[in-house]
């Protein structure tokens, strides 16, 4: 399955963690992305969004963090769909692109959108006591993202050291483990 599709599967996924009922009153509330409360992690996943459908679309991305203007179970579904429609586009995954100021072939700039949304989505879901479980596919490619880019995330601190999960652990479970999340993280 091309990229584009399997970005559209996870904006699904990711969508069906985003409501009222599991995200409200949790502003302030610990992820599993230690940086970030659940809040942080609304803005940063916002931010990643803006830049990655601009970057799809070969457009400049925005010049200032969007703000979260909406709580996210209202914010997100629209953002995301935009996002799924923009890597669908005509030419979205044909030659290079740029992405916060870096040129990267376009199914490279692709995959690190699929790796965020399946971290983040899993991070956003876990804060909430949720649950979430992306298709096969979707956590195959995302895993393939997270082992091609994590001694780089490693290194600028955009992910933590990793945690060891057992040789025949579930793919996501290798995929969070990599990408330095513990995959039993509770809030």
């Amino acid at each position: 399955m091309t990229i584009d599709k399997l970005i559209t599967k996870a904006a699904g996924t990711v969508t069906g963690v985003l409501t009222e009922s599991a995200l409200s009153g949790l502003r302030e509330a610990p992820t599993p992305c230690a940086d970030y409360d659940v809040h942080g992690l609304c803005q940063h996943m916002l931010g990643s969004i803006y830049h990655s459908r601009a970057a799809a679309l070969r457009q400049p991305g925005p010049e200032q963090q969007p703000v979260m203007d909406a709580p996210p179970w209202v914010k997100f579904p629209p953002e995301l769909v935009s996002l799924s429609e923009a890597w669908s586009s005509p030419g979205a995954l044909d030659g290079e692109l740029e992405i916060v100021g870096r040129r990267l072939p376009a199914e490279f700039g692709a995959g690190i959108t699929l790796m965020e949304l399946v971290l983040h989505g899993w991070d956003l879901a876990r804060a909430s006591g949720q649950e979430i479980r992306f298709d096969d596919d979707v956590v195959a490619r995302a895993l393939a993202q997270v082992e091609r880019m994590a001694v780089g995330m490693r290194a600028n601190g955009g992910f933590g050291p990793e945690v060891p999960v057992p040789g025949d652990a579930a793919p996501m479970d290798r995929l969070l483990g990599v990408s330095g999340r513990d995959p039993h993280w509770k809030p």
